[in-house]
């Protein structure tokens, strides 16, 4: 062997032996920065905090939230974080809640008090490795894309129940106040009624709050004073179905079920462990820019029969809930405000930014009573 190629050979082994050191050591400094880093970064993910405008067992809103997003949690072997009693319009008792949930590492924070996206937006911009997510006024949820519960869907199904059940043709409805959400339940459900039912009319009670018990029994006091003898209702409490089996009126709830109250029709229902699992799971692998809508097609919406309803109205109820799962549109055709202006002719449809930015009204067929 020449002397030139023993030195190559040396040359070659000490390159080798270098380069095995240098992917060596990058391996372990790898290796370190996981072990040290990583595990706290994934711990951070893997947290889920909710925040709610009232108490984990208050029936109805609060604790249809809370058992979603921990069965959601629990099933994906998330750690759970509840925090309470937190009312959307004190901005600053929620900031100190994030800040709490800051030092702690949690990545993901969903407000279900309403807290608006402008409050939202200062919050993101302060703490800047949390993503967020809050449910708008406008029946759809922020992460940076939006998750629409086209809830209003359920609220058709109810008015076609409402409409056929009804024997004076007057029809209740308790609501907080006018905004996008609350008016697309309110005209949907009058669509329902007036479409198998043109002579009834829908009632409207506000309450000016969304949980507040004596304002709700009133309301339903005044309905029933009005002969109303169905109603349905968007408040975030049981307060409404209490007053209803006290005066014995029907009524379609909202977002729970009540098996034992032998006046519940029906109830409207959100699949909000479904909705959940998706924002957390693709949350979680940091896909934010993930849209959906969520209605009857999807299965998350429905009417769900609890009372004692007739053969026929289970059928048309069924029949109605096809056509939407194939495509029918609640706003389209013919559709005239309370102010007899046309908001949509025949032929056309409301577009969805609009009818989620710009319902900012009612529907003809409904009268306000009681304020």
């Amino acid at each position: 062997m020449s002397e030139k190629n023993s030195v190559d050979e040396n040359l070659s082994r000490r390159f080798y032996i270098l380069n095995t050191c240098v992917t060596i050591l990058l391996l372990a400094t790898i290796f370190i920065s996981i072990n040290q880093f990583g595990t706290r970064a994934w711990s951070g993910w893997s947290q889920v905090a909710l925040i709610i405008p009232g108490e984990r067992n208050r029936v109805g809103w609060d604790r249809s939230q809370y058992l979603a997003v921990k069965n959601v949690c629990d099933h994906l072997d998330y750690d759970f974080i509840l925090r309470e009693n937190a009312s959307a319009m004190d901005y600053a008792s929620n900031e100190k809640i994030v800040e709490e949930l800051s030092r702690r590492g949690v990545k993901n924070i969903f407000f279900t008090n309403g807290l608006k996206l402008t409050d939202l937006k200062t919050l993101e911009k302060k703490y800047p490795t949390i993503t967020f997510c809050t449910i708008e006024i406008i029946s759809a949820l922020w992460t940076g894309g939006r998750y629409s519960i086209l809830s209003f869907e359920g609220s058709y199904l109810a008015g076609i129940l409402a409409g056929l059940h009804t024997q004076t043709n007057k029809i209740g409805y308790v609501a907080p106040y006018q905004n996008s959400e609350v008016n697309q339940g309110i005209n949907a459900f009058t669509l329902g009624v007036k479409r198998v039912n043109p002579d009834a009319e829908v009632l409207l009670n506000w309450t000016n709050d969304w949980d507040n018990k004596t304002s709700e029994e009133q309301a339903v006091q005044n309905l029933k004073a009005a002969r109303v003898d169905v109603l349905t209702y968007h408040q975030n409490s049981d307060a409404v179905p209490n007053a209803c089996k006290r005066l014995g009126i029907n009524f379609i709830a909202f977002n729970e079920v009540y098996p034992q109250n032998k006046y519940c029709l029906a109830s409207i229902r959100i699949d909000w462990k479904k909705v959940y699992n998706d924002l957390i799971t693709y949350r979680s692998s940091y896909a934010m820019n993930y849209q959906n809508v969520y209605g009857v097609a999807q299965g998350v919406v429905s009417l769900e029969i609890a009372g004692k309803i007739s053969t026929r109205e289970k059928v048309f109820v069924e029949t109605v809930k096809r056509e939407i799962e194939r495509g029918r549109i609640i706003f389209a055709g013919d559709i005239f405000d309370r102010k007899d202006i046309r908001k949509c002719s025949a032929g056309e449809a409301i577009g969805f930014q609009k009818l989620q930015g710009n319902m900012d009204w009612l529907i003809k067929g409904v009268r306000i009573v009681g304020n």
